[in-house]
C-alpha cells in the first residue's frame, strides 16, 4: 500500500508540476482533513468520511504547529457549493490576528464569479476571481514557496507576490465567515479535502518555477513595495514613495528611466501624527541597496489643520520619515517631493481648492526641515499651480500631461544625483 500510494503520489505531482524538495519522495501532509484532530471549533462541525459540510455559522481550526515555517507552506483545498446565494461573503483561511498573518477571503461570490482577496500582514494585494456552479468541485491552492505567495484556483494561477508572512501562533481558521447586511451567512458548501504542506512541497503548476516567476512585489507587516521587471543589468535603484500621485505618474517615471535606473515603489502615506511607523519605514527601505529615495506624503494631510496639528508636528513626521529612510538604506540619496496643489472640484478646473492653504502650510514646514537636513528637493507644488487645466476634476489627481510633467522633474532630479 505504501509503495502504490507513493507512485501515485509521484503520478499526481507530474500531471500538477509540483516540486519536491525531495524529488522520489511525495510530500507526507503535516495536517490533513480526513484524519487530523482541529485546534477549536464553532458552530457545529461534523466529520464524515473525511468531508465537513459547512452551515455559515460554523468554523474550524488547523492548529499553528501545521506551518512550521511561515516562509514556505501549501494549502490545498477542494470545495463544492452546493447553494449559491449572491451577493455572499465566505473566508477560506484566516490566521490573522491584529494585522499580522494571512487571510483568503471571497468578498463577493456566485455564477458569474467574484474576486478573492489574499490578505498578508495586513495588506490586501491579490484579486482574480473564481466561478462557481451548485455541485461544481473547486480546487484551491495557497502555495508559500521561500516567501513567494501564490493563489492558484482550478488550476489556474493568480498573480505571483514576494511577501514576507509574518510568523504568527494563531491556528488557521476555515469558514470563519463575516455576517451579511441582512445578518445571515452564506451556507450549504462541504469542504472535501483539505491538506496541509511544509517545506517538503513547492507547488508549481506545469512550466512554472521559481526562476520564471516576475514577482511583482515585497512586503512585510504594515508595507508592500512594487518591485521592477528583473534586468539582467545592474542598475542604480531607486525608490519613490507616495500615495496615488505616485501612481500616477509611476510608471512615466519609470519608462523615463529605463536602461539607466531600477524604479521600486510603496504606494503609502502617514495620515496621523500621534505615531509614526517607523519599522515598516525601516523595512521598505531596506528591501534594496538603493541611491536615491523620492518621497512625499501627499494630500492624505489635508486634516492637518492648525487646530489639530501643531508645526512641530508636522516637522516631526517629515524627520521622521528622513531618518528612518536613512538607517533602512544608509547610501541612498534622498529627494522631497513637495505636494501638489488642492485643486476645485468640477471641469474645467480654474481655481484652487478651498484647502490648497493646508498644502502651503504643509509644504513650508517640510521645506524647513529639508533644508535643515541637507535634503535635495523638487517642487511639484510650483510646477503644476499654474496649469490648473491639467487637473482632474475631483479635488486631488492629475491628467496624464500632468502625471508626465512631474515624471520629467522626477528624472531631472534622479539623473543629476546618479
Amino acid at each position: 500500500m505504501k509503495r502504490g500510494w507513493l507512485g501515485a503520489g509521484a503520478v499526481w505531482a507530474a500531471l500538477m508540476g509540483i516540486g519536491y524538495a525531495e524529488p522520489n519522495r511525495a510530500p507526507v501532509p503535516l495536517w490533513d482533513l480526513a484524519v487530523s484532530p482541529f485546534a477549536a471549533t464553532t458552530g457545529r462541525i461534523e466529520r464524515v468520511e473525511g468531508r465537513v459540510r459547512m452551515d455559515g455559522a460554523s468554523a474550524f481550526a488547523i492548529p499553528n504547529r501545521a506551518i512550521p515555517d511561515p516562509s514556505c507552506f501549501t494549502i490545498e483545498m477542494a470545495i463544492r457549493f452546493n447553494a449559491l446565494e449572491e451577493p455572499s461573503a465566505l473566508c477560506l483561511l484566516d490566521q490573522r490576528v491584529s494585522d499580522t498573518g494571512f487571510a483568503l477571503e471571497a468578498l463577493k461570490w456566485g455564477r458569474v464569479g467574484s474576486p478573492l482577496t489574499t490578505t498578508v500582514n495586513g495588506i490586501a494585494y491579490a484579486r482574480n476571481s473564481f466561478r462557481a456552479s451548485s455541485n461544481q468541485v473547486w480546487r484551491l491552492v495557497f502555495a508559500v514557496r521561500n516567501g513567494a505567495v501564490a493563489v492558484y484556483q482550478n488550476n489556474a494561477p493568480g498573480p505571483q507576490y514576494l511577501l514576507r508572512v509574518t510568523p504568527n501562533l494563531a491556528p488557521v481558521w476555515v469558514g470563519r465567515t463575516p455576517l451579511r447586511k441582512d445578518r445571515t451567512r452564506i451556507a450549504d458548501y462541504e469542504i472535501l479535502s483539505l491538506k496541509v504542506y511544509g517545506p517538503d512541497l513547492k507547488y508549481y503548476l506545469p512550466g512554472e518555477s521559481a526562476d520564471t516567476m516576475k514577482n511583482g512585489y515585497v512586503g512585510g507587516q504594515g508595507w508592500l513595495v512594487r518591485l521592477p521587471v528583473k534586468t539582467d543589468t545592474p542598475l542604480p535603484r531607486i525608490l519613490y514613495y507616495g500615495d496615488s500621485i505616485s501612481v500616477g505618474y509611476g510608471d512615466r517615471f519609470t519608462a523615463l528611466l529605463k536602461d539607466k535606473a531600477a524604479c521600486y515603489h510603496w504606494c503609502h502615506f502617514v495620515g496621523g501624527v500621534r505615531s509614526f511607523p517607523t519599522a515598516a519605514f525601516e523595512a521598505a527601505a531596506s528591501v534594496a541597496p538603493f541611491d536615491i529615495i523620492v518621497f512625499n506624503n501627499g494630500l492624505h494631510s489635508l486634516q492637518w489643520t492648525p487646530d489639530k496639528v501643531t508645526d512641530e508636528q508636522i516637522r516631526e513626521v517629515v524627520r521622521n520619515m528622513i531618518r528612518a529612510f536613512r538607517k533602512g538604506a544608509p547610501k541612498a540619496k534622498l529627494v522631497w517631493a513637495a505636494t501638489t496643489p488642492h485643486t476645485a472640484k468640477g471641469r474645467p478646473v480654474t481655481e484652487l481648492g478651498e484647502l490648497n492653504p493646508i498644502v502651503l502650510r504643509i509644504n513650508t514646514l517640510a521645506d524647513q526641515v529639508v533644508k535643515e537636513e541637507k535634503i535635495e528637493r523638487v517642487d511639484l507644488y510650483t510646477l503644476l499651480k499654474d496649469r490648473l487645466d491639467l487637473a482632474a476634476g475631483d479635488q486631488y489627481h492629475w491628467s496624464g500631461e500632468a502625471y508626465q510633467l512631474i515624471a520629467e522633474a522626477l528624472r531631472k532630479k534622479c539623473e543629476e544625483l546618479l
